[in-house]
């Protein structure tokens, strides 16, 4: 398994439709441990207690992020991702989502009428990516919008894919509003093709992911790869090795940077610089 580096350094290799998550030679290297059984081979229950715990650990352990309020949920779970996280929402009835948020809303509805901060629906849940994936941060209103949702009873539910990538991110979960958060691996350690990650809930409500968890039905490959990878990759470890090559790309094609270790604005637009970190890291 491979990913883009690009061979030159040039603007050519600027991620526009598609931005892909940065995946070193340290990742490479953890892909190929899992395709030569390199890993724990505990298959037992034990798994899913060990990823829970030791998951909501790790991202306590980021130094260049402060996330707080984890405390105020009564329920952790394991997802397949932020999608599953996603998809569970939308089983349950019509949501509301911003516009600029996570293009899969608009997959998922081609004929989507996205919600205005101000303006929002009331009584109908909101998902929202923290952080944006427009900008690459915390919407910028953020704040206004969780306490217009608590005005009008909108549960508010937080997709953190991105949240594993980031870097400055100070944000505080106890807001009453917001009912759910959901942290995958997926962006922040290469997981993409092995989707795993955590899910907090204010109360415990059955639906597809309780069940799941409850009766041991998630997949343990998934989960003992992500063991396999938090324990050997510090949860700053993306931005610690690889944050001055990101801002030297940013500076040497005047983008914008962001808070996310592969993404950066080209005239407000985002785009991926992950191949020219790569070309750096390799050069």
């Amino acid at each position: 398994m491979r990913y883009k580096i690009a061979p030159t350094y040039s603007d050519t290799y600027i991620e526009i439709d598609r931005p892909q998550p940065l995946v070193d030679s340290r990742i490479e290297h953890l892909i190929q441990d899992v395709l030569n059984g390199k890993m724990d081979k505990d298959i037992s229950d034990s798994v899913y207690t060990n990823f829970k715990k030791e998951m909501t650990d790790w991202l306590a352990t980021s130094n260049v992020n402060t996330l707080s309020g984890f405390d105020n949920f009564t329920r952790v779970d394991i997802i397949n991702g932020c999608t599953q996280f996603i998809d569970n929402i939308y089983m349950q009835g019509p949501v509301q989502t911003l516009k600029g948020d996570y293009r899969y809303h608009s997959r998922l509805n081609p004929n989507i009428a996205f919600s205005v901060p101000g303006y929002l629906r009331e009584g109908l849940p909101l998902i929202i990516a923290m952080p944006f994936p427009s900008t690459g941060d915390v919407h910028t209103q953020m704040k206004e919008v969780l306490d217009e949702a608590q005005d009008k009873g909108i549960d508010v539910h937080v997709d953190g894919a991105w949240l594993a990538c980031c870097r400055g991110i100070d944000f505080d979960v106890s807001h009453p509003a917001i009912k759910s958060v959901g942290i995958s691996l997926s962006k922040g350690l290469g997981l993409g093709w092995n989707r795993v990650g955590l899910r907090w809930t204010r109360q415990t409500t059955p639906d597809s992911v309780t069940i799941m968890n409850d009766f041991h039905m998630n997949l343990r490959a998934p989960t003992m790869i992500g063991l396999h990878f938090i324990r050997n990759l510090p949860a700053d470890y993306l931005w610690n090795k690889h944050g001055n090559n990101y801002y030297k790309v940013c500076a040497d094609f005047a983008l914008t940077p962001t808070k996310s270790i592969y993404l950066a604005l080209c005239n407000g637009i985002p785009v991926g610089i992950s191949p020219l970190i790569r070309y750096l890291e390799n050069g």
